[in-house]
C-alpha cells in the first residue's frame, strides 16, 4: 500500500491543477452564459411597459378609418400579456409630445417597453416620421415643415433606452399612401411608406410594410374587419403565448404578405432586430387572464389645465382677436378664437396663474363639451399692459399663450366705433313727446369714437358740424349738463343725413333718416 501511494502521489499535483483548470473554465463558461442569459432574454418578473396611440382624425390631410380602432385593440392584448399601457388617440403636436414625455418618465432601468402606432407616417431624406393629427399640409420644398412638426422614430428608440429601458420595441402601422399627396398637383415626397432605416443596439422594428411600400387599411369593398390588414395579423400573433418577437415578425410577415397578395397588392411587413438574445412579449406558459393595465391618455390629467408657464403659441395656429367694450361699471374684454375649445383662460400682467373663466350651460356640437366662457370683466381704472390668454382646443391640448395688448384709451375709441357702426339706426332720433325736433344723445354717448360729426337734409349736401363735448375717459358715457343735445328741425325738411369721422380718420357712409 505504501508504494502504491508513494506511486501515485508524484502524479497528484498535475492531474490536480487540470481537473481544477477544467472546473474553473467550465463554472466560468457557465457563469457568462447565465450572465448572457440574463441580460438578452426577457423573463416572466420583467416589467412591461406599453404606449400605444392611434391617430385617425387629420385636420389638414386625409383622415383614416382604422388607426385607432387598431391601437385600442393593441392596447387590449398588450394588457392581457402583462403589459401596462398607456392609449392615446387622435392627438396633435403638443399631447402628443406630452405622451412620450410622460411615458418616458415612468421607465425603470431594465423594461421591457413597447411603443405602437397606428397613423400617417411619412419619410423625409431616409428618415421616418410619425404624424400628429395637426400636421400642416405640406407642399414641394416643406420638408423641414414635416421635420419639425413631426416625430422622428430614432428620437422615440433612443428616448426610451436613454431613460433606461433594456429593450425598445417599436411596432409601426404607418405606411399608408402619401398622406400629403393633393389630386393634380405636385406633392412632397413619393407614393408613401417608410424609409425602414436601420436604429441602434437594444432596439427592435417591426414596419407594417417593406421600403417604401404602401400598408393596406382593409381588402377593399365588403372588408368589414375593423383593423388594418397588418394588425389584424399582428393581434393574431400577439396572442400566442412564449412566442419572441422575432417569431411574431415573421408569422405576422407571411399572413400579411398572403392576405395582400390576395387583391394584388404586394406589402410584405420587414423588421430591424438589435436585441441581443430572444425576447418575448408573453414570457409565460400560457395566458390567464388580465395580469396588465390599461390607462387612457388625456392631455391635461398630468398638468394642470391652464399652464404655469408660457409655452409659445403653437405653430399654424390662429391668433384670437380681442374687442373691448366699456360701460359705466367697467370693461369687458371678448375673446374670438380661431378654433374650437374646451377651456379659456386669461392672465393681468407677466406674473400669476391663469383665470379659468369657466363654461356655458350648453353644449358646442364641435367638441361635445359645454363651450367655454371666453369674455372676462376688467375694473374701469385698469391701467394700460399686455393680457395673455390661452385655451384648450377639442382634444384638450394647449394651443400656447398669447399676448394682446390693451391700451384703455385705444380700446375705449375702438369700442365705441364698433358700436356706432352696429348700431347707426339709433345715430339720432325724432322723439313723439317733442316733435320738431331731432336729439343727438346718442353720438354724445359715444363721443370718445368720434371725431366730427356732420348733417344735412333733404339730400341737400349742405352739411353742417355738430359740437360734441370733450371726451372723459374716466366717466366716458355721462352727458354733461351743459351739453347741447338737440335742435329743432327746419320746415320742410323730409330726411336728413348724417356723417361721422371716426377718432381714426375713417368716414362712415352717408346715413339717411326719415323726419317723424
Amino acid at each position: 500500500m505504501q508504494n502504491r501511494i508513494s506511486t501515485i502521489i508524484p502524479f497528484w499535483p498535475s492531474v490536480r491543477w487540470n481537473v481544477l483548470a477544467i472546473i474553473l473554465i467550465t463554472a466560468m463558461a457557465l457563469l457568462i452564459a447565465v450572465k448572457s442569459s440574463h441580460a438578452q432574454q426577457s423573463t416572466p418578473d420583467q416589467r412591461r411597459i406599453a404606449l400605444v396611440i392611434g391617430n385617425d382624425e387629420y385636420e389638414e390631410i386625409s383622415s383614416l378609418e382604422k388607426a385607432v380602432n387598431d391601437a385600442v385593440a393593441v392596447s387590449q392584448s398588450l394588457s392581457e400579456m402583462g403589459f401596462e399601457v398607456t392609449t392615446a388617440r387622435n392627438i396633435g403636436r403638443r399631447a402628443m409630445s406630452r405622451a412620450v414625455n410622460e411615458f418616458e418618465k415612468t421607465i425603470q432601468p431594465g423594461d421591457l417597453t413597447l411603443f405602437y402606432y397606428a397613423g400617417h407616417g411619412f419619410s423625409v431624406s431616409g428618415q421616418d416620421f410619425l404624424l400628429p393629427v395637426d400636421i400642416p399640409q405640406a407642399g414641394p420644398g416643406d420638408e423641414s415643415l414635416v421635420r419639425d412638426e413631426a416625430f422622428l422614430t430614432n428620437d422615440l428608440a433612443d428616448r426610451f433606452l436613454n431613460a433606461g429601458a433594456k429593450t425598445a420595441i417599436l411596432i409601426l402601422d404607418a405606411c399608408r399612401d402619401n398622406p400629403f399627396a393633393v389630386p393634380g398637383k405636385r406633392s412632397i415626397g413619393g407614393a408613401g411608406g417608410l424609409a425602414n432605416q436601420p436604429l441602434g443596439e437594444g432596439i427592435f422594428v417591426l414596419y407594417s410594410a417593406g421600403q417604401y411600400q404602401s400598408a393596406l387599411d382593409g381588402m377593399g369593398p365588403g372588408d368589414n374587419n375593423p383593423n388594418s390588414v397588418f394588425t389584424r395579423s399582428l393581434l393574431v400573433e400577439l396572442r400566442k403565448p412564449n412566442a419572441s418577437i422575432v417569431d411574431i415578425a415573421k408569422s405576422t410577415q407571411v399572413s400579411v404578405r398572403d392576405l395582400a397578395a390576395q387583391i394584388g397588392h404586394v406589402q410584405l411587413p420587414s423588421y430591424y432586430d438589435q436585441i441581443l438574445g430572444s425576447v418575448t412579449l408573453n414570457p409565460r406558459a400560457e395566458n390567464v387572464g388580465v395580469r396588465g393595465s390599461t390607462n387612457e391618455f388625456q392631455e391635461g390629467s398630468t398638468v394642470a389645465m391652464l399652464p404655469r408657464v408660457d409655452p409659445a403659441p403653437k405653430a399654424g395656429k390662429g391668433k384670437p382677436i380681442a374687442s373691448f367694450t366699456r360701460s359705466n361699471a367697467g370693461w369687458q374684454a371678448t375673446i374670438s378664437l380661431p378654433e374650437a375649445a374646451i377651456q379659456f383662460g386669461y392672465r393681468i400682467g407677466e406674473d400669476g396663474e391663469f383665470v379659468d373663466a369657466g363654461t356655458m350651460p350648453n353644449i358646442d356640437q364641435r367638441t361635445g363639451k359645454p363651450m367655454p366662457v371666453t369674455w372676462f370683466a376688467l375694473p374701469p381704472d385698469q391701467p394700460a399692459g399686455t393680457i395673455y390668454v390661452t385655451w384648450r382646443d377639442k382634444r384638450g391640448e394647449e394651443a400656447g399663450v398669447f399676448p394682446i395688448n390693451f391700451d384703455p384709451n385705444e380700446a375705449l375709441r375702438a369700442g365705441q366705433k364698433q358700436i356706432l357702426e352696429q348700431l347707426w339706426t339709433a345715430w339720432v332720433a325724432f322723439p313723439d313727446s317733442n316733435k320738431g325736433n331731432v336729439y343727438f344723445t346718442h353720438l354724445i354717448s359715444y363721443r370718445c369714437g368720434i371725431s366730427r360729426v356732420e348733417y344735412a337734409y333733404n339730400n341737400s349736401d349742405n352739411f353742417k358740424q355738430w359740437t360734441l363735448p370733450e371726451c372723459d375717459p374716466s366717466d366716458p358715457h355721462r352727458i354733461p349738463t351743459d351739453a347741447n343735445i338737440w335742435e329743432g328741425v327746419p320746415d320742410g325738411a323730409e330726411n336728413m343725413q348724417v356723417v361721422i369721422t371716426y377718432f381714426d380718420g375713417s368716414q362712415s357712409p352717408k346715413r339717411n333718416f326719415n323726419v317723424k
